[in-house]
């Protein structure tokens, strides 16, 4: 890991962008309308809650969800034009918010334009090779007079064949291109589980070039997560690996298993991946919204505790804020990816907010919680949990209670005087024999 990069003291704030730009779901291809100006309007909310970057998916021209992307060098005309993007992100490094986009590079829709010359021409098309497990033997379920690799078995977005040298040039120019057209900061390869590792190593090394504090982030579902990091890789994945612990552990009441995922991941002496800082999240695009998924709403609380003092990138789902909720539909994202007026936004959950300022602020402050090793220092059922943050002289613990009752617990063997930057008080060496822990909440102590 390496140290003065941006990312490594960052909180990320998500939005899904044709949800939070008010855009339909099906493009017409007609003329831009620009929608993608309503995140001017999020300027000053993402200042006032200390997010310094923030996360589109996706914006690149698309047939409906973003993921079936037809043009990519060209902002969805659902959002605008390649200026008005511009324009915003102007805006938004003029506020020191750095912008990274969604890079869909497993797969394209069938309105991309290669592939509709394989439609049209068939087995004479030129790109035939574009595509992976391209074949004339049999039709599709579409009529097509062929058959092709997919992702997830959707014939609607058709994979890449990213062995094939024009295919990988087109898409790392594209690269090129959003870099030093828009001048964004990062890429979340979406699907990135599906993708070729030299094409990985491809961009990664266009990205070096081009910007050195360049950020690559693979989402990653499934699988060893060292098999992406690396020095001719990527810095961050997607921690699904923790992901469900993270409400799982309160709605069961079995602290244990968020636990041992912290411990086999960034304990200090055997954590797998204590090397690099993953991408941390309680709800995203893909996912129900916390608030629908916890038992409780005071989960929310110790929930977000931990989200912005474990290491990691920690990252909001636009909205997710106020406690808002929304399943993830068999059918339809729409109540997961809504707009949201945030000028006229009413909380589910009046504290929220509140308290997630506070837990950015007091992350950006301290370099144990983003930088720090990371060390299990108590664990017992129907009990509090507690762990160690430490980055050279700086000592943070970090202590949640889940439960309706108050905790005690004794931390004596630290001898060294807190501030406890959560509850706003001191906390002496002789108060560590009884330290108190209120009922779903906690207490960040940070080393005097």
């Amino acid at each position: 890991m390496e140290n003065n990069l941006w990312y490594e003291n960052t909180c990320i704030y998500h939005f899904f962008s044709f949800g939070v730009c008010n855009a339909p779901f099906n493009n017409t291809y007609q003329q831009p309308i620009n929608r993608i100006l309503e995140l001017e309007k999020w300027i000053p909310h993402l200042i006032d809650m200390n997010c310094n970057t923030i996360l589109l998916s996706p914006i690149f021209e698309s047939k409906s969800h973003g993921y079936d992307t037809t043009d990519y060098y060209k902002i969805d005309s659902r959002l605008g034009t390649n200026e008005n993007f511009k324009d915003i992100v102007n805006k938004l490094h003029n506020n020191n918010i750095k912008v990274v986009l969604d890079g869909v590079f497993n797969h394209c829709g069938r309105d991309f334009f290669a592939f509709q010359d394989i439609i049209n021409n068939e087995i004479n098309s030129e790109y035939c090779d574009w595509f992976s497990s391209l074949s004339f033997d049999k039709s599709n379920s579409l009529g097509d007079p062929f058959t092709y690799d997919t992702w997830a078995g959707y014939e609607e977005l058709p994979k890449f064949n990213l062995k094939n040298n024009q295919i990988k040039e087109y898409l790392l120019n594209a690269t090129k291109y959003w870099i030093e057209y828009f001048n964004i900061d990062g890429i979340r390869l979406d699907a990135c589980d599906c993708l070729d590792f030299n094409f990985i190593k491809e961009i990664r090394n266009i990205t070096d070039t081009l910007k050195q504090d360049f950020w690559l982030m693979g989402e990653i579902v499934h699988g060893d997560y060292n098999n992406w990091i690396g020095k001719n890789k990527l810095h961050s994945v997607t921690n699904y690996e923790i992901f469900k612990g993270f409400y799982s552990s309160h709605n069961d009441q079995n602290l244990f298993e968020i636990a041992h995922s912290l411990s086999r991941e960034f304990d200090d002496k055997e954590g797998v991946y204590k090397h690099f800082l993953p991408y941390n999240f309680v709800d995203n695009h893909d996912q129900s919204r916390l608030a629908s998924l916890v038992d409780k709403p005071q989960y929310l609380y110790t929930i977000y505790i931990l989200l912005f003092t474990i290491p990691g990138i920690p990252s909001i789902y636009y909205g997710s804020e106020w406690g808002l909720t929304g399943i993830k539909g068999p059918t339809s994202d729409f109540s997961i990816r809504p707009y949201i007026d945030v000028n006229n936004i009413r909380a589910e959950e009046e504290n929220l907010e509140n308290v997630i300022k506070k837990l950015i602020r007091i992350r950006r402050e301290n370099p144990a919680l983003h930088l720090g090793s990371y060390k299990q220092i108590y664990i017992e059922y129907h009990k509090p949990f507690v762990f160690e943050r430490k980055y050279n002289n700086q000592t943070v613990l970090i202590i949640i209670n889940p439960r309706e009752d108050e905790e005690y617990l004794n931390l004596s063997s630290y001898c060294l005087d807190f501030y406890d930057a959560l509850n706003d008080t001191s906390i002496s060496k002789n108060d560590l024999n009884n330290l108190k822990i209120n009922p779903y909440w906690g207490r960040i102590l940070i080393s005097k």
